[in-house]
């Protein structure tokens, strides 16, 4: 089972905008799901970010070889499908069930 949770990784497979579109291929590491209105502390410049409001759905805030909307690098908010999970949560029961076989 792949599910999108905190630290794990993820590669972006789709994007609505211009802007996004550069970012799909790349992978990334998941820092938190926002919720509209959330402020949090950005894990890469350290400052104070805000998903406005006014924002339609809850998006992740995302680290690596990336772009944000405003052409900052490092982070960027991309929606939940969006994402395809590149870590399994169950890695080692999978890697011990493969050694036994």
């Amino acid at each position: 089972m792949f599910q999108l949770k905190p630290g794990s990784l993820a590669m972006i497979v789709g994007a609505r905008t211009s802007a996004g579109r550069r970012n799909i291929g790349k992978s990334v590491e998941l820092f938190e799901l926002c919720q509209p209105g959330m402020r949090l502390l950005n894990p890469v410049n350290g400052v104070m970010t805000e998903l406005p409001a006014t924002a339609e759905r809850a998006l992740w805030l995302v680290t690596g070889d990336v772009y944000s909307v405003d052409n900052q690098h490092g982070f960027a908010f991309i929606r939940p499908e969006h994402l395809m999970p590149l870590t399994p949560d169950e890695a080692p029961q999978i890697i011990e069930e493969l050694t036994i076989s």
